[in-house]
């Protein structure tokens, strides 16, 4: 009994360490795009339990941070989704990257 109390405290832990949100975080609208202050990479190299990230604008605080490239776990049953500048009256807005659910079958046909 001992030893399935301590599995499941590590497992409430592992999952209260995962870190997944649909939120997507907008900005303030700017008079004009961003560019990216680095040549973005597209990352062709594939790692069995990694997934690579686009370097993209995030919104911290209400302004612009650069975040370079990089690898993340992947996640089951999700999907990393972007940011996009999105036109909003005389002005772009920049809406973060998210991770997105996915039906299962369609993750691992995607990652199996």
């Amino acid at each position: 009994m001992k030893n399935f109390n301590q599995i499941i405290a590590a497992g409430i832990i592992v999952l209260s360490s995962m870190t997944i949100s649909n939120a997507q975080t907008q900005g303030p609208i700017l008079a004009d795009k961003l560019e990216a202050p680095e040549t973005i990479v597209k990352q062709t190299l594939q790692k069995r339990a990694l997934i690579w990230i686009d370097g993209q604008w995030e919104v911290q605080n209400g302004e612009y941070i650069w975040v370079s490239g990089h690898w993340e776990n992947k996640k089951i049953g999700y999907v990393f989704i972007n940011g996009k500048w999105t036109k909003k009256g005389k002005g772009w807005i920049w809406t973060d990257g998210y991770w997105k659910k996915i039906d299962i079958n369609k993750w691992l046909n995607l990652y199996a």
